[in-house]
This record gives C-alpha cells, structure tokens and sequence, in this order.
C-alpha cells in the first residue's frame, strides 16, 4: 500500500521540479517564485469562498445530501493544499478542483469506486420535519 504512494509523490515531485526549472530559465527566478506566490495566494481566497459557499448549501438543503455532495468539502481542502505546495502542476491541479462540475465529477468517481451507496444521505432523501427519534439512555448500574 505504501509502495504506490510513495512512487506517486516521488514522480510528483521530480516533475513539479522539472516544471520549475523550466519556468525558472523561461521567466528568470524572481517572476517565477512571485508567480507560484500570486497563484497559492489567490487560490486559497477562491477555496475560503467557495468553502464558505459549500457550507452555507449544505445548510440551506431540505434533502439529504447525498455522498458525492458530502465529499466535495474535503476536495476543497484537497484543492486548498494542492494550492499551498510550491510549484506550477500542484497548482493546475488545485485549480481543477476549484471548478465545481469538475469537482462534482470526482467527487462521483470517487464514490462509484469505493461503493458509497449504502447507508444515511447515500441516495439523497427528503427530510421529513415530522419523524422524530427518541434515544433514551441508560443508567450505569
């Protein structure tokens, strides 16, 4: 488990290298470090937006959201740090991410491959304002 993990960080990190070198000798060192700043900079604003908009659509729901909907939270952290780490292909992909069909599409793939069909919010029910649960609790003897 560990092996695939680490190979893909490794090669994500030699190219992200290699991109930055390459952006280093075509726009000179200072443009190239002011560009990875300007572009983790103004997409973690778009992340703090957009969060703040994914929270306030969950609240507002009268349905239950469903698994795909549940996810797209932790992308936006995903695209958030995506965003943070130094370099031009971390950032694309941060940016992929900020783009909600594009983030609803992952967030679809990701439950198709790990089976999130089951359970609570999984199929994206009415509420009902009516039901009501009582859970009465036991007294330690």
């Amino acid at each position: 488990m560990c092996g695939p993990i680490l190979f893909s960080t490794m090669a994500l990190m030699a190219i992200e290298l290699f991109v930055l070198i390459e952006a280093g000798s075509a726009l000179g060192g200072f443009n190239t470090v002011a560009l990875v700043v300007l572009t983790g900079t103004a997409g973690l604003y778009v992340v703090q937006n957009q969060g703040l908009e994914a929270v306030r659509g969950l609240q507002t729901q009268r349905v239950v959201p469903s698994s795909a909907e549940l996810l797209e939270g932790p992308l936006l952290i995903v695209a958030a740090l995506c965003l943070l780490l130094p370099g031009f292909v971390t950032d694309g992909l941060g940016v992929c991410l900020l783009a909600p069909p594009l983030r609803r599409f992952v967030a679809r793939r990701i439950v198709a491959r790990f089976g999130g069909g089951q359970g609570p919010g999984a199929g994206g029910g009415q509420v009902d304002d009516e039901t009501v649960i009582v859970v009465k609790r036991r007294r330690p003897q």
